[in-house]
């Protein structure tokens, strides 16, 4: 697996930092850091005509996320839900084919699962040992979840 991660980026002052170290804001103004891909590598390395081939989770578009090492995945089978078609719901906001996910059948039932999945994963392969987050909802369940599927 290539990940196509290439650093980190400050989301107010610009400054660069490494992708491969454990961090959550810059240290030069404590604002939060961006994710930067190689986009073009990725371009070429992932084409369309391969995507059906590979599972339907979210890991199919593993060279955009940050993992670089897959023995670090923690996954339930998070994404791959499904489109739920909305016709009514399109006609009266004039957006034909309008549909939503369903993201309830994720493994603890909201959406967060695919952001947790990937950050729990990341945190590991990063040397992380115990995982917090700020939440009264579903951010700490699915934290949960995926930092127990992970033995953290």
């Amino acid at each position: 697996m290539t990940s196509f991660l290439t650093d980190l980026i400050c989301a107010r002052c610009g400054a660069h930092h490494d992708a491969d170290v454990l961090q959550g804001v810059c240290v030069d103004c404590e604002s939060p850091l961006l994710a930067r891909y190689d986009i073009e590598a990725a371009r070429q390395a992932v084409t369309p005509a391969a995507l059906p081939a590979r599972p339907f989770t979210l890991w199919r578009y593993e060279e955009l996320l940050p993992l670089r090492d897959r023995r670090f995945r923690a996954t339930l089978g998070e994404g791959g839900t499904p489109l739920l078609s909305l016709p009514r719901l399109g006609e009266q906001l004039r957006l034909p084919g309008l549909s939503a996910k369903l993201e309830g059948v994720n493994p603890t039932g909201c959406f967060k699962d695919r952001g947790m999945a990937v950050a729990v994963s990341r945190a590991k392969e990063l040397g992380a040992t115990e995982l917090v987050v700020p939440t009264a909802g579903n951010a700490g369940g699915a934290l949960s979840a995926y930092a127990a599927r992970a033995g953290l």
